[in-house]
């Protein structure tokens, strides 16, 4: 059975969400924005992250197109949880052909990336995304490190918030990957990797929707942030990637144990962590 109690623990359902998350403030985070303009010297700081990580890549720069900070942090919805949504725009194509081994190979590293750094600017904790430069990003303000400009000049909005359906859909998508996680453990790995990917595109779709529909205040948007702060997109990721690897993989002895072992004991200290 599924814990829907340690589910919305792990959401952070509730007041808490309401009230740190979706107050507008009256300005832009002061310690990176001056007036309008980021702090030149967190562009730096920024740029020479982005560029270690470019250069981890073993990438030419002509398959780097910009780099971008957006989220909250730079909004007027900046709270005390904010992170720096650090966004490394590439040409996938550029890459390889094959889009969808690229998209794989990139969110691994992000995830790496991610679990082996703790680096913070003012507080705010970095967090590297991999974006194809044509993909579609609403957000309520971009900033371009490259260009030293605004792509989407923040507005301080008065949103109007539906937090009931934003957690039944939080909650709805958490079951699902709840789910997934029983498929793999049952060494089920095809169809775990199957369903990673139906679960990942409906994600997608349900978030898209919502900012087609009602903006970035849908609940559908609302929904997949509460969903990546909790972590449950990072294990949806890393499942789906695991489970590619085990179908993928061939076995001429008994040594699948210990690694369907390794992330059953990786889920259960997701779960544990509040």
């Amino acid at each position: 059975m599924i814990n829907l109690d340690i589910i919305k623990d792990k959401l952070n359902f509730g007041s808490e969400f309401d009230s740190q998350f979706l107050t507008p403030k009256d300005q832009l985070f002061p310690k990176f924005w001056k007036g309008s303009s980021l702090n030149p010297i967190v562009a730096r700081k920024l740029m020479e992250i982005a560029d270690g990580v470019i250069r981890s890549l073993d990438i030419s720069e002509q398959e780097v197109e910009d780099v971008i900070i957006t989220g909250s942090i730079a909004s007027y919805n900046w709270h005390e949880g904010s992170d720096i949504d650090l966004h490394i725009m590439l040409d996938f194509e550029k890459i390889d052909d094959n889009m969808d081994l690229v998209k794989r190979m990139l969110d691994q590293t992000r995830i790496n990336w991610n679990k082996k750094h703790n680096i913070t600017i003012a507080g705010k904790e970095v967090e590297i995304y991999f974006q194809h430069y044509t993909e579609p990003h609403e957000a309520n303000g971009i900033w371009s490190l490259e260009l030293e400009k605004w792509l989407a000049m923040p507005v301080k909005l008065d949103p109007k918030i539906d937090l009931q359906t934003t957690e039944k859909k939080a909650e709805s998508i958490a079951t699902c990957i709840e789910h997934l996680f029983e498929m793999f453990k049952e060494e089920k790995f095809k169809e775990a990797y199957n369903f990673a990917c139906k679960l990942k595109s409906k994600i997608a779709r349900m978030r898209q929707s919502g900012l087609n529909d009602e903006g970035i205040y849908s609940p559908e948007n609302l929904a997949f942030k509460m969903l990546r702060k909790s972590g449950y997109l990072e294990k949806l990721a890393s499942l789906k990637i695991e489970a590619y690897d085990r179908m993928m993989s061939i076995k001429l002895e008994n040594n699948s144990h210990n690694s369907t072992e390794n992330i059953t004991k990786s889920w259960k200290n997701f779960i544990k962590e509040k």
